[in-house]
């Protein structure tokens, strides 16, 4: 079963009443050129509860950012989704700690990480990784400041994405921080 947002299972007004929106991992800015498309952006499975500061500010610059590289590249691929990172408590130890709203206690990650692969006119692909942490961030910060090594991502995610581009070109160039 597959529920759109306003469910029973908690949509954006459950979240937006527990101080956070939907933030979606397809955007729906991206997918304006047909209704039905639009529409399956709002479907649950495609959102995750995000804090609104982060929402409409930093984390939107980064989907506009995405959304430009689409006139200046072959293809571009962009994974989105949630991340439970662990943080040092005061014992030492590494812990992963998270908040759970609403009555199904949804779980709030921690963090979200966009992966943006694109596929240059020349045959190159170019990788940039994007973590941000799930609260509020200054507006105006600079995208650079969250670029992160595909790695971190990979390692915190369980999913793969530079080996399964390497299958396919050798042409890879990962941007990182120092990079931009």
């Amino acid at each position: 079963m597959i529920l759109a947002l306003g469910s029973s299972l908690g949509g954006d007004n459950l979240w937006s009443s527990m101080w956070f929106s939907g933030g979606r991992a397809a955007a729906a800015a991206n997918h304006g050129h047909s209704q039905r498309s639009l529409e399956d952006t709002f479907y649950l499975s495609n959102v995750v509860p995000q804090n609104p500061n982060l929402n409409q500010n930093v984390w939107n610059d980064l989907e506009r950012y995405c959304r430009s590289l689409t006139k200046s590249n072959k293809n571009v691929y962009i994974y989105t989704g949630p991340l439970y990172l662990p943080r040092m408590e005061p014992d030492g130890k590494m812990y992963v700690k998270y908040q759970v709203i609403g009555e199904n206690n949804v779980a709030v990650p921690t963090h979200i990480f966009k992966v943006v692969i694109l596929e240059k006119h020349s045959g190159e692909i170019e990788l940039q990784s994007y973590v941000m942490p799930n609260q509020p961030v200054m507006e105006k910060t600079p995208l650079k400041r969250f670029l992160v090594p595909i790695e971190s991502i990979e390692r915190a995610s369980g999913l793969l994405f530079v080996s399964n581009i390497l299958k396919k070109t050798n042409k890879l160039k990962a941007i990182t921080a120092g990079d931009k």
